[in-house]
């Protein structure tokens, strides 16, 4: 006959099962739903119109997560470039999930603290962010998106269950979802603006000149309001004319093409790559240290002399490229450096360290001897 003792650790040892069965559903959960976030995060950052994000967030967010019935996005568009670039996405459906939203009514929206709102979706909540629904919402979540610090939108999920989405539930999902939409959304405008003003080099795709002497001049006035790092990045292919003398323009198109490739694979949407004059690229990398500026380039520089071209006669053309890296340390602004500014200090020493790399043998990457200002 089994003791009041036996009895209560065989009670024990059931409870502890089902807490280990219970946790381990739990993180098989965590998994899936972290899968399905990803899935949809690798389709934002792939997708190469507003209206593309659009469909994927509107489709994908209620085909990963069945409790989800409905998603909007009202996004800041008072001078209705937004929905211009709307009007031309073909599929009229996903267009009417899009709600251009000027700043009082936005801000009247969305939480003052940044954070994702969750709890019951009355009717005039729903006439707002969910007209486009067709099904009654009984709760939804609110997510604030935001740029350079900037509230520039908001992504909205509504189910018809009013106690799916509750005040008391975690919001680090929804936060990091609302975090990678809004980069992405940057990144697609910007990439329509580019297309639009005539700032993308013709023949590698990637920006030009104008575009990075704007992006600079944008990227110091926010890094002297915020005092964060800003790192430059110099790219100039080694023997380009001796290239082009052997093999003809056609073959050197192709390298600058395949070049302009390699060195966009990997950079965060925030990163600037140009195409800076003939065989030179530059790359204008915020928010970076000069030791991260540095491991960029050597990665880069890798998958440059890594690019399988063939010649006219399918012999192997070795391209490489040399490298130099300058970079603004955080708490040092424009007006302190003389002769130019900021980005004439950035420039120089980011050429002074290209020149060095040419010097040294090629295919190598140099960082300035005035590496980072203020240091």
């Amino acid at each position: 006959m089994a003791s009041p003792g036996d009895k209560e650790l065989a009670d024990l040892q059931r409870s502890f099962s089902q807490s280990r069965r219970h946790l381990e559903a739990q993180v098989r959960q965590n998994e899936r739903i972290w899968g399905g976030f990803r899935q949809i995060e690798i389709q934002l950052i792939g997708a190469q119109s507003l209206g593309e994000l659009v469909d994927t967030l509107v489709t994908r967010i209620p085909e990963m997560f069945p409790a989800v019935d409905c998603v909007s996005l009202a996004c800041l568009d008072e001078e209705y470039e937004l929905s211009r670039l709307m009007a031309t996405f073909s599929n009229r459906q996903t267009a009417r999930f899009f709600i251009p939203a000027d700043r009082a009514w936005l801000e009247g929206l969305v939480s003052p603290w940044g954070k994702p709102q969750l709890g019951r979706c009355d009717e005039q909540l729903q006439a707002r962010i969910f007209a486009a629904c067709g099904l009654r919402v009984g709760s939804c979540a609110v997510a604030p998106l935001t740029v350079h610090g900037g509230l520039i939108g908001c992504l909205n999920q509504g189910s018809q269950d009013a106690g799916h989405f509750s005040a008391d539930s975690a919001t680090d999902l929804l936060g990091h979802l609302a975090a990678v939409t809004a980069m992405c959304i940057d990144n697609v405008v910007n990439r329509e603006r580019l297309k639009r003003d005539g700032l993308t080099d013709a023949l590698t795709g990637v920006a030009n000149r104008r575009f990075f002497e704007r992006r600079l001049r944008e990227e110091l006035s926010l890094r002297e309001r915020r005092g964060n790092s800003l790192a430059l990045l110099l790219a100039d292919l080694d023997h380009f004319k001796d290239l082009n003398d052997r093999y003809g323009h056609q073959l050197g198109d192709e390298v600058l093409q395949q070049v302009a490739l390699a060195l966009s694979q990997g950079l965060r949407v925030s990163d600037v790559l140009v195409r800076y004059g003939g065989e030179e690229f530059a790359l204008l990398l915020p928010d970076t240290s000069v030791d991260t500026a540095i491991e960029i380039a050597q990665r880069l520089r890798t998958q440059v002399a890594s690019l399988a071209i063939n010649g006219p006669h399918a012999e192997a053309v070795a391209v490489t490229a040399s490298i130099g890296v300058a970079c603004l340390a955080p708490g040092t602004g424009p007006e302190s450096k003389p002769g130019g500014g900021a980005g004439m200090w950035l420039l120089r020493q980011a050429d002074e360290a290209l020149y060095r790399a040419k010097a040294a043998g090629r295919n190598q990457v140099m960082v300035a001897r005035q590496a980072v200002a203020g240091r």
